[in-house]
């Protein structure tokens, strides 16, 4: 998961040259001559952009590069579709899909690209937005969302088969209209440029779609024939004699690649076609999840309905005060902890856009301490810092003095420090998100207000409408088939400051949390209870909080000084069996149950049929006590889903978010779903 940055050396032109593969990024002070001839002109992406919205007036183009480097062919491609959209050009959104497996620093960026001032606006834009080297999927974008660039780290070979195709009857679809067949020399970084490549190429590019590069060897050539591709030579750009392009118009030799890249009972249809636009969502819950899924399709020129059954929005768990905000990570990458890792990332940079567009909530980014409080967690601590899996820049070891400076106040104990976490209002984050969403015109709230399964049978009638359910503790009682939900009570305290606790400045987690002092009060929580759907507040809940607390922290002075809280709140969470989000169409579990009774035998997945789900019924829920960090990136993967947009999340990491893999695991295993999930399943109409 964490990478090394490119190694980088410039030359006496200036030119940057990658000091691995001894190959220049770009051709001297030609480098945007050179991305005009051999990527914009031979893909004929101008007359292409200007024709596309006739033929596909609903959907995305989108571009493919194999090798980011210094971002010259991305900014120099923005550089042209601005200037289109100055003459008045009706033009796609456009999606910018790269790879990169040696990230160069913002600062090489820089340097690099200086000698090239016209496209000084865009680096501008993107560079506060760069990521941190964490390998996987990172969703950025610029020129008021017109273009989205997911910048994929990590090697090629590992990145394109985790790439999502939206499926159809007769695999024929694709993502990819058009590639840039960068990265260096195949002389320089044979790697690269193998079989596996070429196959995914076709795997992934759309029926009629090009490639373009600037190398003109024969086996490339040959393999690009070999995948379905079309291809021709055409003058090379300067010294260079020869290159190449190509169009798929073989789709048949691609057919079996396709089939064996299919895992038919996780695949995301999408709802939106280029026959059928999606112009209105119905959702129900008044949540972060609500918020987030609104602001996002709104974005998408949606129009949204919020149902909201409480009197106001943000009245269950997203209704605290304050809210944590940080990764839970473990010393491997396993699928919980990509997802959190990848969620922050995101969150974090959501979040300050909402802020650059004036929303209004309080928040402060003062980083998390996780504090090594028992020798079982200095050891499980130990253990991430020396595993090397994630950058310094989003968890990094601390000793007793740096703690202690971190803190602000005595912290005898060594620990994990988060620079970009923090604290955030919840409930003022979920109003802002809403406001945002309704100062578009496009969203409407009603509180008070449930959907009874007739309205929304109604409301999905229409192909253009879907709904989708981000209703939280609540989940258990949709009048869908039955989902493994879980359940938990949590309270929350207001504990007043005293004078040794208010210079806290950053938050403390070790068995619960604990924020600074805010308007006199931190926060500090929280209590789990299991199957406990009360929010009353409780003083013996009030007792457990402080006592845990002052267990954890038993060698600092101040938390002893504490007296007990008197107010806070309680709320019930939702979350699953393996404590990762439900998100995705609601599956249709008893088609499904029928047609995979038999994954235990073992067979090729692509011989299944495709799952069969509620038409136009979506879910998003499962957030449990991480709603914070991982709701921003779960929106946008169902927005994307709904929109068939390419998805921001790795295909392994998609899979594990479906809504019906507890269903798909029990079928390989050979277990009873509902037994399991459902001893009441009869009223849940399964």
């Amino acid at each position: 998961m964490k990478l090394s940055h490119a190694q980088i050396s410039f030359n006496e032109s200036g030119t940057p040259v990658a000091d691995t593969f001894t190959d220049v990024y770009f051709c001297d002070a030609r480098g945007c001559e050179e991305t005009d001839y051999v990527f914009i002109e031979q893909s004929q992406l101008l007359t292409r952009w200007s024709e596309f919205t006739q033929s596909y007036p609903n959907m995305p183009f989108v571009i493919g590069e194999t090798g980011f480097g210094t971002g010259l062919n991305f900014f120099q491609t923005c550089h042209h579709y601005q200037r289109m959209l100055d003459e008045g050009y009706t033009l796609p959104r456009l999606y910018y899909l790269s790879t990169e497996k040696f990230p160069v620093t913002p600062a090489d960026i820089i340097k690099a690209l200086a000698v090239y001032p016209h496209l000084a606006p865009f680096i501008d834009e993107l560079l506060p937005q760069y990521p941190m080297p964490l390998a996987g999927c990172h969703r950025m974008s610029i020129l008021n969302d017109h273009i989205t660039l997911d910048l994929w780290l990590g090697d090629i070979h590992d990145i394109l088969p985790q790439w999502h195709v939206p499926p159809n009857e007769k695999h024929d679809s694709g993502l990819i209209d058009a590639w840039y067949l960068d990265g260096f020399a195949p002389s320089k970084n044979p790697d690269m440029w193998n079989d596996a490549l070429f196959a995914q190429l076709a795997r992934l590019t759309k029926p009629a779609g090009t490639i373009a590069t600037f190398t003109a060897a024969g086996f490339v050539r040959r393999a690009l024939n070999a995948a379905g591709f079309t291809t021709k030579k055409a003058k090379g750009f300067g010294k260079k004699r020869e290159m190449l392009s190509a169009r798929l118009t073989e789709l048949a030799s691609r057919e079996h690649i396709v089939q064996t890249h299919t895992v038919p009972y996780y695949q995301r249809s999408a709802q939106q076609t280029s026959q059928t636009p999606i112009t209105q969502v119905s959702i129900l819950g008044g949540g972060i999840a609500t918020g987030c899924l609104a602001y996002l399709l709104t974005q998408q020129g949606i129009k949204v309905n919020v149902y909201c059954a409480d009197s106001d929005v943000a009245q269950g768990a997203s209704g605290n005060d304050l809210g944590g905000f940080y990764p839970q990570l473990n010393a491997q990458a396993s699928y919980a902890s990509q997802v959190h890792a990848s969620s922050f990332v995101h969150a974090k940079r959501f979040y300050d856009k909402l802020i650059a567009q004036g929303a209004n909530f309080e928040h402060d980014w003062c980083g998390v301490l996780l504090v090594g409080f028992n020798d079982k967690v200095k050891t499980r601590q130990h253990a991430l810092q020396d595993g090397q899996t994630w950058p310094d820049a989003l968890i990094k070891g601390v000793s007793i003095e740096e703690a202690e400076t971190i803190a602000g106040v005595a912290m005898p104990y060594t620990g994990l420090f988060i620079p970009d976490g923090g604290w955030i209002s919840p409930p003022q984050l979920v109003k802002a998100l809403l406001q945002l969403s309704t100062q578009t015109g496009l969203c409407q709230i009603e509180t008070r207000t449930t959907l009874t399964p007739e309205q929304i049978d109604t409301l999905t009638q229409s192909p253009e409408h879907a709904v989708i359910y981000a209703t939280g503790a609540s989940s258990p009682n949709l009048p869908i088939p039955p989902l493994p939900y879980r359940v938990v009570r949590g309270q929350v305290e207001s504990a007043s400051a005293t004078v040794q606790s208010t210079p806290l400045n950053t938050v403390l987690c070790h068995k619960g949390y604990f924020t600074p002092a805010i308007n006199g009060y931190h926060a500090m929580g929280s209590t789990y209870v299991k199957e406990d759907t009360s929010c009353d507040y409780r003083a013996s809940e009030s007792e457990q909080n402080l006592a845990m607390h002052q267990q954890s922290l038993v060698e600092c002075p101040w938390i002893h000084a504490m007296t007990l809280p008197t107010k806070g709140r309680a709320a019930v969470r939702c979350s699953t069996p393996d404590h990762l989000p439900l998100v995705g169409a609601v599956p249709d579990i008893p088609q499904q149950l029928n047609d995979y009774a038999h994954l235990y035998q073992a067979k090729p997945a692509y011989t299944y049929p495709d799952a069969q789900n509620i038409p136009q019924q979506y879910i998003l829920t499962g957030l449990g006590s991480r709603g914070l960090t991982t709701a921003p990136l779960m929106a946008e993967l169902l927005v994307s889903q709904l929109l068939g947009h390419p998805l921001p999340v790795s295909r392994t990491i998609s899979e594990a978010l479906c809504p019906n893999r507890f269903l798909i695991r029990d079928g390989v295993r050979r277990q009873d779903y509902l037994a399991r999930f459902m001893p009441q399943n009869d009223s849940q109409g399964a």
